[in-house]
């Protein structure tokens, strides 16, 4: 007789934990491309900043 009064409220937790579970996961999905986005950029420039230096190291050695 419990049993049957409490089945339909576990299933309600749990539908209600599945459902913040999801929400979770979506917002760490987010962050996760985010940032992965940050560091691609950064990496980009840092290949900028390497490819103007080896160019800087030409022209001095050029001047020399």
């Amino acid at each position: 007789f419990i049993a049957a009064f409490q089945a339909p409220i576990i299933m309600m937790s749990q539908n209600r934990q599945a459902a913040r579970d999801k929400h979770e996961s979506i917002i760490d999905f987010a962050i996760n491309y985010k940032a992965e986005q940050e560091i691609d950029d950064m990496q980009q420039h840092l290949h900028r900043m390497e490819a103007e230096l080896a160019e800087i190291k030409e022209l001095l050695k050029a001047e020399e």
